[in-house]
């Protein structure tokens, strides 16, 4: 149950972190230039990336500041491996959890399809006939600075320039690339060139990633489309930027997209795993958004992007500040009946014996774990507060034992006739291996 309150928080959370970065993008579409748009997105994808570690960190903090406390209550719990034995079948949270992460590798696993079938291309694909294409690439590398060999090769059936890896980039080419003018390769070639630099295909890749991960939440792939749409428009002013007028580029595209017409009935190629240059669902508004785009200088574009990236930065940092320090679902329990308007210390009201884990039943491994943890003015464990101290052997008992602790409950402490929260209540849990009775 823990698990799936657990998942829910997280896919909870995951939906208020994309609507805010949505808003933000509304607010300041009008504003902002295509690359920080990007940087916005970028900084979307990293906060879904570290949303479920944040809380872990963020609490692991907070432990340093009461790791010295005196332990308000100690108290010892003993487990056996014959009391354990029962609770071993899966629950239906379990299997509901199981269900959730095999839609989530099915919808990474089409990234294996999409992997061989570009492979296949890549094999069928041929040098460029002429050197000026080789020429020109060569020159545009060395003005953008880019370090990285880059392959260059020509398929007959794209349907679009694309460009794909990390370490040792690929152009693909389509067939009808031989008759285009010097400009619109210049175009082109610059084009994905800029994707090269700004390692766009590895964001491209851990966005999808991202958006498996929380495949419920509709908003993860808005996330991952908006990435990919503000890194094209950027590569689009990159262009502009290094001396194309408005006018011409825009000729280019759609001369690059009416060129390539013929093979889109025979597409083979996913666009999971490359950066194309043009889709024929976003042209259009690209083409509209390259005639209106206002042009910087570099020390402009320098200036605008420190402010952007401050931004991009200050925003991610605060709402992963916020979402990491605050659960948004709890199991929901009653307060305690027994709180009194008289003082009285806390007492254990009901304790849950953790399940003896079955790798260290079968393996014969005894052992213990030190748990320290606060109660609440209800009688209930804090989750979050939940610590292991120390664990012997570690790591192997430490999961039953907090599951177990969660599960605690409390007659509260009552102080000046008001119930006030414990911390540092501390147990130790022995497991030690029990033979079963022999029949006689």
């Amino acid at each position: 149950m823990e698990q799936a309150i657990w998942l829910m928080d997280l896919l909870g959370k995951s939906v208020l972190l994309v609507l805010v970065f949505v808003l933000a993008d509304k607010l300041l579409s009008k504003r902002c230039v295509a690359a920080s748009q990007h940087l916005l997105w970028l900084g979307c994808l990293c906060c879904l990336i570290m949303l479920p570690v944040t809380g872990v960190i963020l609490q692991g903090i907070q432990v340093e500041e009461t790791a010295g406390a005196p332990a308000s209550a100690l108290f010892e719990l003993r487990v056996s491996t014959l009391q354990s034995a029962s609770a071993r079948s899966w629950s239906f949270v379990t299997l509901l959890i199981a269900l959730y992460a095999s839609v989530a590798v099915l919808l990474a696993s089409r990234l294996l399809i999409a992997a061989v079938r570009l492979a296949s291309i890549v094999r069928q694909s041929q040098l460029p006939a002429d050197s000026r294409t080789v020429t020109q690439l060569s020159e545009l590398k060395d003005r953008l600075q880019i370090k990285r060999p880059v392959v260059l090769r020509v398929n007959d059936s794209l349907d679009s320039p694309v460009s794909f890896g990390l370490l040792r980039p690929t152009i693909l080419l389509p067939g009808v690339s031989s008759k285009w003018s010097d400009s619109v390769l210049t175009d082109v070639l610059l084009h994905e060139l800029c994707h090269i630099k700004r390692l766009d295909w590895l964001t491209a890749l851990l966005s999808y990633l991202a958006a498996c991960a929380f495949w419920i939440n509709p908003l993860a792939w808005l996330a991952a489309k908006r990435l990919h749409e503000s890194s094209e428009n950027s590569c689009d002013a990159a262009v502009l930027q290094a001396g194309r007028m408005n006018t011409d580029y825009a000729e280019s595209l759609l001369g690059v997209a009416t060129g390539c017409i013929h093979a889109r009935r025979s597409r083979r190629i996913s666009s999971l795993l490359v950066q194309t240059m043009h889709d024929r669902h976003t042209l259009k508004q690209r083409i509209s958004r390259v005639l209106e785009e206002n042009v910087m200088n570099a020390q402009q574009s320098k200036r605008h992007m420190r402010k952007s990236l401050a931004a991009v930065a200050l925003l991610s940092a605060t709402v992963l500040g916020v979402m990491g320090s605050h659960q948004m679902l709890q199991a929901q329990e009653q307060p305690n009946p027994e709180s009194r308007d008289v003082d009285q210390e806390m007492i254990p009201l009901n304790t849950v014996e953790p399940m003896y884990p079955r790798q260290a039943a079968d393996e014969r491994i005894e052992g213990w774990v030190h748990v320290r943890f606060t109660v609440t003015a209800d009688g209930v464990v804090d989750s979050d507060s939940i610590r292991v101290l120390e664990a012997e052997p570690p790591y192997m008992f430490d999961h039953t034992a907090v599951a177990a602790t969660r599960q605690f409950r409390f007659r509260p402490r009552v102080v000046a006739g008001q119930a006030v929260d414990v911390p540092n209540v501390q147990y130790v849990f022995r497991y030690e291996l029990e033979a079963p009775a022999s029949a006689e």
